[in-house]
């Protein structure tokens, strides 16, 4: 079983998404669902840090859901996101073919969710 958790920071203008365990289709929805609906909270130009360290592969129905996840935060303005990775790479790139088409954006890998935050704020630095 797995968990999912988003969240918002208006502030730094950033988008959390946690992704921990194996998850079910129907948690895959709700999660991408949510990430919908907390994007387009944000501004256009928003980040987003995706923890996926401990996810696991998931149905292959639920990557539909994740490329509409993918889709969601493109339409409400994502400029960049940085993934946390784990050493287990299935899940990692199961997670990244799953509507590759959509990702209009940037796209970073980091080991740890602090360096996936200094990621971010570099890049937003670099950017002006």
């Amino acid at each position: 079983m797995g968990n999912w958790e988003v969240d918002t920071d208006d502030q730094k203008n950033r988008l959390y998404l946690t992704l921990e365990g194996r998850l079910s289709i129907d948690e895959v929805e709700k999660a991408a669902d949510a990430v919908i609906e907390a994007s387009g909270t944000l501004d256009p130009g928003f980040d987003q840090v995706n923890d996926m360290s401990t996810f696991e592969p998931a149905d292959p129905e639920a990557l539909d859901h994740v490329e509409r996840g993918k889709r969601g935060i493109v339409e409400n303005g994502i400029a960049a996101t940085c993934r946390v990775v784990s050493e287990s790479t299935t899940g990692q790139m199961q997670f990244d073919r799953a509507g590759e088409d959509e990702e209009e954006y940037a796209v970073a890998k980091a080991e740890s969710f602090e360096q996936a935050e200094k990621l971010l704020d570099k890049r937003r630095e670099q950017m002006g």
